[in-house]
């Protein structure tokens, strides 16, 4: 069994969070959806605008985008590659003069989005058996695309690289560690407290722990339908299962 391995990076790039209207707030890590609507562009797939087009011209259309309802089964993971710059996020303020923007005098409003700084993260796309994973597989290889591929606005174009194919194992033995992000309800943090009473916790490593509420599945009437809280930690854990965890590297790698 083998993995699509590449790194996702941006000067900048916003994943907007559905749950805003005044500001526009970004997510951390890039949740499956957007992630099937960057492959669907770089293989050709209609996208959102698509649908929103044909929409205004009287067509009748699908609720539910191409990319999504041919890509939805791949099976994918992402590491976030923490650095110091890695997380950073700023507030960016637009005027939209347009006119019909806004009711108050002079029709003006102003627009406020949160971005991430230089974000990067290590994408894996598990080997299944459909003619579009051997799409993306060429187009990744060969640096295709069909359509320019962004994170999250047409300015924020998304930088590919470090494209591998790497082999794939089961894990049957017990771990205590996984190595990209991870459903909240396939592990648990390992208890430290006596650690802490007996002052063994001045570890040489610096621990971190993510955790952040990402979309997994889309609805034709509602949009995102299904949500899952992931983490990401270095920390120790109690894995509860190994389903959908595999080894690449010597890395334990969650897909979802």
């Amino acid at each position: 069994m083998e993995t699509i391995k590449f790194e996702l990076k941006s000067n900048m790039a916003i994943i907007k969070k559905p749950d805003s209207n005044e500001t526009y707030y970004t997510y951390n890590f890039p949740h499956k959806i957007m992630l099937l609507g960057l492959l669907g562009a770089i293989i050709g797939l209609n996208g959102y605008n698509y649908y929103s087009f044909q929409k205004c011209i009287g067509n009748k259309v699908k609720e539910i985008p191409e990319f999504y309802e041919k890509l939805k089964n791949l099976k994918i993971a992402i590491v976030p590659k923490i650095g110091k710059d890695n997380f950073s996020r700023k507030i960016q303020s637009f005027n939209n003069s347009v006119g019909y923007a806004s009711k108050e005098q002079g029709n003006n409003l102003i627009v406020k989005e949160q971005w991430l700084e230089k974000p990067r993260w290590i994408i894996y796309i598990l080997e299944n058996d459909s003619e579009e994973y051997r799409k993306i597989k060429e187009y990744l290889i060969n640096k295709k695309c069909e359509y320019i591929p962004y994170i999250g606005k047409n300015d924020h174009f998304a930088d590919i690289s470090n494209v591998k194919v790497e082999n794939v194992s089961n894990i049957k033995e017990k771990i205590s560690v996984i190595n990209s992000i991870f459903e909240e309800k396939i592990a648990e943090l390992k208890d430290n407290l006596f650690d802490e009473i007996l002052g063994f916790d001045n570890r040489e490593k610096k621990e971190y722990l993510y955790k952040e509420l990402l979309p997994i599945e889309l609805n034709e009437k509602i949009g995102y339908s299904k949500f899952s809280n992931f983490m990401f930690t270095n920390q120790e854990l109690d894995v509860k299962e190994n389903i959908n965890i595999y080894r690449v590297q010597n890395e334990n790698i969650y897909y979802f």
